[in-house]
C-alpha cells in the first residue's frame, strides 16, 4: 500500500454548553508521522494536529473537523471535514476518518485504498449538464468612433521643463537626475 506511520502523542478535550443545549466537545489530538514517498531514499517526519468538534448525546453528531500540519511557519491547514454530520457513532471513529484523510492527502492515494470500509456516497456523481440558454442575455452594440477619435494628439508633458543644457546634447533625458 504505502509507507505511512503515525504515533499518538497526546489528546486534549474540552466541553462547553452553548445556548442551553447539550454540550459541544472539542478534542485536539497530536500525532507524530513518518512517511516515505515512492522513489525517495529517506523518510519524512512531521507533526499532525486533528481537531474534532462534536456533540455526543442520543446520537453522535460530528460538527467540524480540521487537519493541520506543523511547519517552520506554524500550523498550516491541510483539510477540513465537511461531510455528513451523522456519519459516525463515536469521536474515535470520527478522528480515525480524519487520520485516514491525512494519510490519503500526504501520500496522494485514494481514501478508499487507505480505508477499505470507506465508500463515497456519490461515487459516480457527474456534474449537472449545462443549460442550453444562458442566464443573462447580453446585447452587444458596436462602439461608434469617428476617425478623429482614433488619432491621438500629443499632449504637453507637465514634467518636461526643458533642459538646462544645449538642445544639441544627446544626454538631455538624464538632466532630471
Amino acid at each position: 500500500m504505502s509507507d505511512f506511520q503515525s504515533r499518538l502523542l497526546y489528546t486534549q478535550k474540552s466541553s462547553a454548553v452553548i445556548n442551553e443545549q447539550e454540550p459541544v466537545t472539542v478534542s485536539s489530538t497530536i500525532y507524530a508521522i513518518r512517511f516515505l514517498y515512492p522513489g525517495a531514499s529517506q523518510h519524512t517526519t512531521g507533526r499532525i494536529r486533528i481537531t474534532c468538534t462534536y456533540r455526543d448525546t442520543d446520537q453522535f453528531e460530528s460538527h467540524a473537523g480540521v487537519i493541520e500540519r506543523w511547519t517552520d511557519k506554524g500550523w498550516i491547514l491541510l483539510d477540513d471535514y465537511t461531510d455528513d454530520v451523522l456519519g459516525f457513532t463515536s469521536e474515535e471513529e470520527f478522528r480515525k476518518r480524519l487520520h485516514d484523510y491525512t494519510h490519503s492527502f500526504i501520500m496522494g492515494i485514494p481514501l478508499s485504498v487507505v480505508d477499505k470500509g470507506y465508500f463515497p456516497k456519490y461515487p459516480d456523481s457527474k456534474p449537472s449538464p449545462r443549460k442550453n440558454t444562458p442566464k443573462r442575455l447580453f446585447d452587444f452594440e458596436p462602439k461608434k468612433t469617428t476617425e478623429t477619435d482614433s488619432i491621438k494628439t500629443k499632449t504637453k508633458d507637465n514634467y518636461d521643463t526643458g533642459s538646462s543644457k544645449n538642445d544639441d546634447d544627446d544626454d538631455d533625458d538624464l538632466d532630471w537626475l
